[in-house]
């Protein structure tokens, strides 16, 4: 079963979201488990529908939604602000 884009409905990712404020389509149902602008499982770099291009997940599971990292705190590479962010 597809996911859905939170703004608007529909099962696209990237940019077109009528109803998002960036206009980017954002699938915030998997949790921690995806990117909720592109869908990868990944963490980091590499998310070619973001202009940071930084992979952000959903949040859950008590994990930090830019590397998916436990930890609190300072010390996370992939957050614009260098905090771990749950």
């Amino acid at each position: 079963m597809a996911t859905k884009c939170s703004f608007c409905g529909s099962t696209a990712y990237g940019p077109g979201c009528p109803s998002s404020i960036n206009g980017l389509h954002q699938h915030d149902t998997n949790g921690e488990k995806r990117c909720i602008y592109c869908g990868s499982s990944s963490y980091g770099h590499g998310c070619l529908q973001t202009p940071t291009r930084v992979h952000i997940h959903g949040h859950g599971a008590n994990k930090c939604i830019y590397c998916g990292s436990i930890n609190t705190g300072m010390g996370c590479k992939h957050s614009p602000h260098g905090g771990h962010e749950k």
